[in-house]
């Protein structure tokens, strides 16, 4: 009987288990994360919670807020369609708060009455060593210190080659080594002064981009992952910041004459009007090419996922035209008036990237 008893209560505690992660069509993995004892100088503690929409509509998260300004939210910013997954990032903050914490986070969904609340918890130990860090090191990866940890290259041509240097520290109190280096494009290379980094002591590393190898126009990021023998946090995570454009300052002018030209059928920017939130709604506008050779549109990026677009073909003969149809979605979208962009990368030298604004009032 006791048994049965003991049974019984072990089942009521996980069905109430499984049903404290599920929210009005939101079932998330967990809704608490311990981090347990974490060293101060690692800085940031960060965990993720996921969760799947499972209703029958998309979900947008509204906000998230936290208990404490301790604690840093990211959220997934674009809808979630029925049966995809979404995510709550929390950051908090372990420098200058030894001891334990136990914080909040509040998400908030669009059209839904509740809020979900998750939870953080850990304790931090006090680093002894941290205060002799440079203050030019600004992040923090368990033991080690950057000045920073994005390479940034913007604008880069394709017939340029640049570097940057990344400043590493160790302020622990062991050697640490770079073992290896993952996920590196084949335009970038890393020069790393020495893979041992002794105790109190600093290492660059060179970072060289090659625009010319780059493959695609516009803004890229790569994660680059730097493999270590860090007992607090063996990768570290480091990122290369490309907007590739094309260098068009060397051309004669009789170059200039013989280029490609884009121009619209239409006046811009394109007013959509007043539209009843829920919609969705289309214009058409031309692309022409008015120069006198091929138009090549590399690359078409929406400012917003609720913009789609379609145009059959990206490579335009001099004096032809073709339809671009965009379309905006308002679900999910504020009752306002919005500006939104759809970006066009060309080999027109004179508009090399141009912004095709869109304008809209969602209205109720």
């Amino acid at each position: 009987m006791m048994l049965k008893n003991i049974t019984l209560i072990g089942l009521l505690v996980f069905a109430q288990s499984i049903m404290a992660q599920n929210f009005d069509g939101v079932l998330f993995k967990k809704i608490k994360n311990d981090f347990g004892d974490i060293k101060e100088e690692i800085g940031d503690a960060t965990c993720v919670f996921s969760f799947k929409n499972i209703s029958q509509s998309p979900i947008i998260i509204d906000r998230v807020e936290t208990s404490c300004g301790c604690t840093t939210p990211g959220y997934t910013k674009t809808e979630i369609l029925p049966g995809d997954t979404g995510f709550i990032k929390a950051i908090y903050g372990a420098r200058g708060r030894p001891g334990g914490f136990h914080k909040y986070l509040y998400v908030y969904f669009k059209g839904k009455p509740n809020y979900i609340s998750l939870a953080i918890e850990g304790n931090v130990i006090a680093s002894p060593r941290l205060e002799k860090k440079p203050t030019e090191y600004t992040t923090n990866y368990s033991n080690l210190a950057f000045t920073q940890t994005i390479a940034s290259f913007s604008p880069i041509y394709k017939t340029e080659k640049k570097e940057t240097k990344l400043k590493l520290y160790n302020y622990n109190g062991y050697p640490i080594k770079i073992l290896e280096v993952k996920s590196l494009p084949d335009y970038v290379k890393l020069d790393i002064q020495d893979s041992i980094l002794n105790v109190d002591d600093s290492l660059i590393i060179t970072v060289k981009v090659d625009g010319s190898k780059i493959p695609k126009m516009g803004d890229q990021y790569n994660q680059i992952t730097l493999f270590t023998d860090d007992e607090g946090m063996e990768n570290k995570n480091i990122y290369v910041h490309t907007n590739l454009k094309e260098d068009y300052s060397t051309l004669t002018k009789e170059q200039l004459d013989k280029a490609p030209k884009l121009s619209f059928d239409r006046k811009l920017p394109i007013d959509f009007g007043k539209k009843t939130a829920g919609s969705k709604v289309k214009q058409t506008i031309k692309v022409k090419n008015d120069g006198k050779s091929d138009l090549i549109i590399s690359k078409i990026i929406p400012s917003c996922s609720c913009i789609t677009f379609n145009m059959s073909k990206q490579t335009l003969k001099p004096g032809e035209s073709i339809e671009l149809v965009i379309q905006i979605d308002t679900v999910n979208q504020t009752i306002a008036k919005h500006s939104k962009y759809l970006t066009l990368h060309t080999n027109d030298p004179k508009q090399a990237q141009f912004n095709i604004k869109l304008e809209i009032d969602i209205t109720n």
